[in-house]
């Protein structure tokens, strides 16, 4: 990042090189040809040609033409070298899309449509006749604004245009590209992006409601489409001249705008970096090319071990985060390597780490965790794609349920133990018990308060599930009186809430990892786990800590252990929410969803704790409770089933979460207290009696089983 001197010196370069137009004409649509850019905007070819490294023996002729004073006929020489230059590796730059996707997307965009959140939304025209830029969609979602400026849509109309060769694809992105850069030059001086940008003002982007001029989305624009497309678009005649000089010079802005200013130990910052690397990547005739390529390529260097925990895991701990992150990590490297560039075997191999926690992370359906900021993607393709670049045949056989591949050499239960993320299984097939148990730290960012949360599906179906996150409008609550609040809190989330206030956040990194056979243990028979929360529940004064202990006993159910301990009288509420298609009903204290023909869980309280229980699905008011959102901007109503108590005490209880693929029995429980911990029998129908002693807050359990 820059000091506040640099940062004006900047800002000063840029005006006087020209970059800055105060009020584009309003004829800009007729801005077509060389001509015509250099008439009604000749600042713009300005920036460009000092831009360019125009002693680079190929661009002679452009060269000469200036030294002339004939800038149309250099612009054209510039023009011609490009449609000569066959740089097809940064076209294949691109991100996959399906034919079928990519032929909705253009054609919406024809009708000046583009789609967030699974709908369509006609995007508005200024008087000017382009597009509203700044616009956020009909619920004012600044996220719709960030992917509308973005960019990250416009491949469609390439693929569309190669698939159709149909000219109108070409002529709309030859439109929106002259339409965004002519009203887009960089920001003047006194713009309050600058107050975001420099880190000492502790500003966010929502502060300041800016859409347009992110460092993410340059990031992006940089790194997923404009390189590729423009010369993707090489041969087509409805890309305008005006259209490629104004994207030449817009390009050579962003990435010395990138270069300047740009996150740390953030996952903007893969983003950010890919695309300043892209940019002298593809475009080594400016100046700074290199520059940019080896800044980024060193940024990103330090960046996958900074973020990235030794575990493969990075530090925001959300499993979306870690793909996005993990895809522009890699996509640094395919580009450099395309361009003939090596790459370090230590940065290939911390890729490799951080698919190997999307393999074992994943759901018996291939489907990804939600922790923190996530949706529940599809993770088999990526893995197996990845499977066979890093030739794992361990995560194929993962990916595919055991039908290809080849199995693990290890139980399926994993440990990351820098994360402190716990996966618990007991077979790789679809019908799989899977738990996905929280003993780690807040995370960097994207952060939901739901330390010690336990997700659990089987038999082929999510039964208790983590809530989602829904939307980002109002970013930074945790009030479950707001929808982002409620999504983001303890609330949402199968944990502790204490005298009715969740969880505080916590440290945001770990400096060591879990302690084998302290922390935790992976036995044929059993797994378990113990993490603790001792940073506070938000506005509770007085000593309030949650220590909760997980044992799965393999192919059978799960104990969870939970232990309160409190300097004073409190009122709990231990939650369980229950996946939206679960059909949930009490029986005396116990909670068990009835499906026919499907997968059910049974949860049996256990102690000396007198619960009253209650399913709360769908409520909105005094504030919102039973909702899960499985992608962003869709939500649902889930039976969450809400155990209350008053405690004068310390105070010990547990649970027993019991799956089966249909009707679940009764089960019959012992519950004894001991200082240190509990003993525990359990006994289920032609099965043998269970017996387990869990200590509270060190040591390893025991497990035996008496017939």
């Amino acid at each position: 990042m820059t000091s506040f001197t640099s940062h004006w010196f900047f800002l000063i370069f840029f005006s006087l090189t020209g970059s800055i137009v105060a009020s584009p004409p309003p004829d800009w649509q007729t801005v077509t040809s060389v001509e015509a850019l250099w008439q009604a905007y000749p600042e713009r070819l300005h920036t460009l040609f000092q831009a360019l490294d125009l002693q680079q023996p190929a661009l002679d002729s452009v060269r000469l033409a200036l030294h002339q004073e004939d800038t149309v006929q250099a612009a054209k020489f510039l023009l011609s070298y490009y449609r000569q230059t066959n740089r097809n590796w940064v076209i294949s730059a691109l991100d996959s899309l399906p034919e079928e996707e990519a032929m909705a997307v253009a054609h919406r965009l024809v009708e000046d449509s583009v789609s967030f959140d699974g709908s369509a939304d006609q995007v508005p025209r200024h008087s000017m006749g382009g597009w509203q830029w700044s616009y956020t969609g009909p619920r004012q979602d600044d996220e719709f604004g960030y992917s509308l400026n973005g960019h990250k849509y416009l491949p469609a109309l390439f693929l569309a245009w190669q698939e159709t060769d149909s000219t109108r694809y070409a002529h709309v992105f030859d439109e929106l590209m002259r339409d965004w850069i002519i009203h887009h030059p960089l920001p003047a001086p006194d713009d309050s992006i600058y107050l975001v940008v420099d880190t000492t003002q502790g500003l966010d982007w929502r502060d300041i409601g800016e859409v347009e001029w992110r460092t993410l989305e340059a990031g992006n624009r940089l790194g997923a489409s404009w390189p590729q497309l423009f010369y993707g678009f090489q041969s087509s005649e409805s890309f305008s001249p005006a259209a490629r000089l104004l994207m030449l010079a817009s390009i050579a802005e962003q990435a010395t705008y990138l270069h300047r200013y740009h996150k740390q130990g953030h996952n903007w910052t893969t983003m950010e970096m890919n695309g300043l690397a892209l940019a002298g990547l593809a475009f080594p005739e400016f100046k700074e090319a290199n520059r940019w390529a080896n800044y980024a390529l060193q940024i990103m260097t330090e960046e996958i071990n900074r973020q990235v925990y030794p575990d493969g895991v990075q530090t925001e701990l959300s499993t979306k985060t870690q793909w996005v992150a993990l895809n522009r990590f890699e996509s640094i490297a395919t580009n450099f390597q395309k361009a003939g560039q090596e790459m370090s075997e230590a940065y290939v191999q911390r890729l490799e780490e951080m698919y190997n926690y999307l393999a074992y992370s994943m759901r018996p359906d291939g489907h990804q965790p939600l922790n923190n900021d996530s949706d529940r993607e599809d993770l088999r393709q990526r893995v197996l794609k990845a499977a066979e670049k890093f030739n794992r045949p361990d995560w194929q056989w993962i990916a595919t349920n055991g039908k290809a591949g080849q199995a693990p050499d290890s139980l399926p239960s994993v440990v990351f133990p820098w994360a402190g993320i716990h996966v618990m299984r007991n077979s790789w097939d679809e019908q799989a018990h899977w738990a996905f148990f929280d003993v780690g730290p807040f995370g960097t960012g994207h952060q939901h308060a739901d330390k010690l949360q336990l997700s659990v599906a089987a038999y082929g179906k999510d039964l208790l599930v983590d809530g989602g996150r829904y939307t980002h409008q109002d970013y930074f609550s945790f009030d479950p009186t707001l929808w982002r609040g409620y999504f983001r809190s303890s609330f949402s989330h199968n944990i502790i809430l204490v005298d009715g206030k969740g969880q505080s956040g916590g440290p945001v990194r770990v400096e060591a990892p879990l302690r084998e056979k302290q922390d935790y243990t992976h036995q044929p028979a059993y797994d378990f786990a113990r993490g603790a929360f001792t940073d506070g529940f938000e506005d509770v004064a007085g000593k309030a800590e949650h220590t909760r202990s997980v044992l799965y006993l393999r192919d059978q159910y799960w104990i969870v252990l939970d232990h309160f301990d409190t300097d004073r009288p409190r009122t709990l509420q231990a939650l369980w929410h229950y996946a939206p298609t679960c059909q949930v009903v009490l029986e005396e204290s116990e909670a068990v969803s009835t499906n026919v023909n499907e997968a059910n869980l049974r949860i049996v309280p256990i102690g000396e704790v007198a619960w009253q229980t209650d399913i709360v699905s769908g409520q909105e008011e005094p504030f919102k409770q039973g909702w899960y959102s499985a992608e962003y901007g869709v939500k649902e109503p889930n039976p969450t089933v809400v155990y209350t108590t008053n405690i004068a005490q310390p105070t010990t209880f547990a649970w027993l979460l019991v799956p089966a693929p249909g009707v679940v029995p009764k089960i019959f429980t012992r519950f004894q207290q001991e200082e240190d911990g509990i003993v525990l029998s359990i006994e289920m129908t032609d099965q043998p009696v269970v017996n387990v002693s869990i200590p509270l807050t060190e040591g390893l359990p025991v497990v035996e089983k008496t017939q």
